[in-house]
């Protein structure tokens, strides 16, 4: 592993890497992810998730860049700029296929019904979208201030920063797991109260598929980036940083993999016709409008039995305390004499 100490601006006087990297390896992994790129775009642009697919692509273009510089480092053992493409594309790629994550989960609750929400969505969004905003700024000036600096404690530094980066984005995948066994639990306990209008989504098998699938990706990114902040963490130069295969097993192919689910298992397809309704910004079901209660009509007792044609023919005449003499009387035509009855 190259001293920082004999490192100028483009190169180091020993390789980054004991071991050569795998060129058949690396052109694999280049290649899988590439091919994923157009197919990513034509599912964004048949199922009307341009939002999704975009942050898919972009973590799947970082992916190819790191790779790349993997390769390139196989001519250029030295070479300081394709070390930092490397970390880069394979440390900030996974971090965009996590938002795309952390974007289907609120499409997910909705179609079971807004009440199953563990929390506010506003708070969802800013807790979980601020924490990798941050892990990919604290990664992003890791690799940085660790690959620029030309003493070996300024380069401690940037490992440690990074570091803190990966942790912050592990912890951002730990709510997210939180998350989503409160709404499991919800869902479980109180099934009464689930949202009708897509019962014919929640309820079919395909979906189910879809939601194993979905909580299998985001283990597979959990396994990784555990996986990285071990390698970081020991250092660029230990075993474990320098295993090629560890990096294509845990790594690699964990983002890959995830990957490769969230397209067969692609959340507009799956979700149906309740998609455009549930990625929108629409974040609770619309309140329904104020019902105007008309005036209530006595119904016509006209053909009842106990019809009376004094209470619908003469009015009473309003009483007031202030007449001691009130003695004003019915009409006497229609009433009965009961000793006529006798």
């Amino acid at each position: 592993m190259a001293s920082f100490a004999d490192c100028t601006l483009d190169r180091c006087s020993q390789p980054f890497l004991e071991d050569e990297p795998s060129l058949v390896g690396n052109a694999i992994f280049i290649a899988l992810f590439a091919v994923l790129i157009p197919l990513t775009l034509g599912l964004g642009l048949k199922y009307k998730s341009s939002v999704f697919a975009t942050i898919i692509t972009t973590g799947l273009a970082l992916e190819v860049l790191g790779y790349v510089g993997r390769v390139l480092l196989r001519n250029n053992p030295t070479g300081r700029t394709d070390f930092i493409l490397f970390l880069v594309g394979t440390i900030l790629g996974p971090a965009f296929i996590c938002v795309a994550i952390f974007l289907t989960m609120p499409c997910i609750v909705t179609v079971y019904g807004d009440d199953f929400r563990s929390w506010k969505p506003v708070w969802y969004q800013l807790l979980l979208y601020a924490l990798t905003a941050a892990s990919a700024v604290l990664e992003l000036a890791g690799v940085l201030v660790s690959m620029m600096q030309d003493t070996q404690a300024k380069a401690d530094a940037g490992v440690h920063i990074l570091t803190a980066g990966l942790a912050v984005q592990l912890v951002s995948l730990a709510i997210f797991v939180g998350h989503a066994v409160l709404f499991v639990i919800a869902v479980r306990t109180r099934h009464h109260a689930l949202d009708i209008e897509f019962a014919g989504i929640y309820n079919s098998t395909s979906f189910k598929a879809f939601l194993f699938a979905f909580s299998l990706a985001t283990v597979l990114l959990v396994l990784r980036t555990a996986f990285r902040i071990v390698v970081i963490a020991e250092g660029y130069d230990s075993s474990i940083a320098q295993s090629e295969t560890l990096l294509f097993v845990l790594d690699g192919l964990m983002v890959l993999l995830a990957t490769i689910i969230l397209l067969g298992f692609f959340p507009g397809r799956m979700l149906g016709q309740s998609w455009p309704q549930t990625s929108s910004r629409r974040v609770s079901r619309t309140l329904p409008q104020q019902i105007q209660v008309p005036p209530y009509e006595l119904p016509s007792t006209r053909s009842s039995p106990t019809y009376n044609r004094i209470s619908t023919k003469y009015p009473l005449v309003n009483y007031s305390p202030k007449k001691s003499n009130y003695t004003e009387s019915l009409p006497q035509r229609n009433l009965v004499d009961h000793e006529a009855l006798w």
